[in-house]
């Protein structure tokens, strides 16, 4: 074990170890987003706005100088990816509603194809060839999922097409966390990005008239429960994993989550998907897994 290695906790050297905990308590994110009828929006606002009291209070218990030394740039960067988020929710949150959870979790996890891209543009990082590879073997993957679910009963285009955005959108969202976790504590830069996911929430409700109030008690607790799912064991547990691990590597653990999720699916609501479908998902993964064996691994260490 190197000198670097023995700076870190027994957590931090098992990062790569703990990262399968939020692909666990992300793949449920499906049960409660298809249980919950409040629209996609006041959905968002409560769930960030539960994740931002929960993450608030240590926030103001440890008083703003946790703060010091965050430059303007910083901070932009933080809000410019709570943006990223609330978009990624609002077409992730369509997608479930809109076509099958197979087709909507598939699509997200082709996420990897952007932090690919980015990676080459922004870092100017050389990327292997087997590594695009991989890349494009998951699209085909993803291709015949969606296209298998256009010859079902029912139309999903719209649905497939919020699937794939949202799955855009979380890989932006991902390579930003990837560089800011390099320069922020991880407390620090999720409370930043929720909070201001939350405010663009805030303006949507706003905007587009939807009631604050009004919605069923079963739907404030699955809310609740999916915040502490999706956004503290999920998401929360994810940005803390990007200060040790790559966000190449973490990538197959979201495209895992896929599959699981999948399960869940037939296991709640008795959603099979049909042949093609299993065969275009094992194509994705396969890529994804390949991919990821491929890509270059960048460890990190806490500040």
């Amino acid at each position: 074990m190197d000198n670097k290695n023995k700076e870190l906790n027994i957590f931090q050297r098992n990062a790569r170890k703990l990262v399968i905990l939020p692909m666990l308590a992300g793949a449920a994110s499906v049960i409660f987003i298809r249980l919950i009828q409040a629209p996609p929006i006041a959905l968002g606002f409560y769930r960030l706005g539960f994740s931002t009291l929960f993450f608030g209070i240590p926030i103001l218990l440890g008083g703003y100088k946790r703060y010091e030394g965050v430059t303007k740039k910083d901070f932009l960067f933080c809000v410019f990816a709570g943006f990223v988020l609330f978009l990624h929710f609002i077409c992730w949150f369509t997608a479930i509603r809109n076509t099958s959870i197979a087709s909507a979790v598939v699509l997200l996890s082709l996420n990897p194809f952007v932090i690919l891209i980015a990676t080459y543009i922004f870092l100017k990082k050389k990327v292997s060839y087997k590594a695009v590879i991989g890349i494009v073997i998951a699209l085909v993957g993803g291709a015949i999922v969606a296209g298998v679910n256009q010859t079902l009963e029912g139309n999903y285009i719209f649905g497939d097409v919020m699937g794939f955005l949202s799955g855009v959108l979380f890989g932006v969202y991902f390579f930003i966390g990837q560089i800011m976790r390099s320069k922020m504590l991880t407390l620090n830069y999720i409370f930043l990005v929720f909070s201001s996911c939350f405010g663009f929430f805030t303006i949507a409700m706003l905007v587009t008239g939807t009631p604050f109030t009004g919605y069923r008690t079963e739907d404030y607790l699955l809310i609740f429960t999916l915040m502490i799912t999706g956004q503290v064991l999920a998401h929360a547990m994810y940005n803390w994993c990007m200060g040790y691990i790559s966000s190449l590597y973490m990538s197959v653990f979201v495209s895992v989550q896929s599959v699981i999720s999948v399960f869940y699916g037939i296991l709640f609501f008795r959603e099979f998907p049909v042949f093609f479908q299993w065969v275009g998902a094992a194509i994705a993964v396969v890529g994804l897994i390949y991919y990821n064996f491929n890509s270059q691994e960048m460890p990190k260490e806490e500040k």
